[in-house]
């Protein structure tokens, strides 16, 4: 029996697919920090993931502050490609938040974590999960400033 293969041949190949896949990661693992901060707001502990987040996210804001090292401070989680840094500024510049950075980082030290902090993480965090969303589903938005 043949398998016929011409769906293949006749699918248009979304030329977006990399920035696609990029801003969906970013969700995925917004979606992650979210799940790990819920769950330390009702216990005040902190789970290796939300560790792994915060720790990200602190040095992707980190290396947005000194934009001709950014990719000499890569490291292993984080935000690198160009949709996710451009993501992380639309909502860093969107949230207003003075001292994002340290507020994140002191819930990756403060013990127990302070509320106020979780709940300020939160906001971050759904706000990247959203605008990458947005962005994964009209990629030609992304030029755009966040609204």
């Amino acid at each position: 029996m043949a398998i016929n293969c011409r769906c293949v041949e006749e699918s248009p190949v979304d030329p977006r697919a990399g920035e696609r896949l990029n801003y969906l990661t970013m969700a995925l693992e917004a979606r992650r920090a979210l799940n790990a901060l819920r769950l330390c707001l009702k216990s005040r502990q902190r789970t290796p993931e939300l560790t792994s987040s915060l720790s990200a996210a602190t040095a992707s804001l980190e290396a947005l502050g000194a934009p001709s090292d950014m990719y000499a401070k890569h490291g292993e989680a984080i935000y690198s490609t160009y949709e996710e840094i451009k993501t992380l500024q639309e909502v860093r510049r969107a949230l207003n938040v003075d001292d994002l950075n340290l507020s994140l980082k002191s819930l990756l030290s403060d013990d127990p974590p302070k509320e106020d902090t979780l709940r300020m993480a939160i906001r971050f965090f759904t706000a990247l999960e959203s605008r990458a969303l947005h962005h994964c589903d009209d990629p030609a938005l992304s030029q755009g400033s966040m609204s």
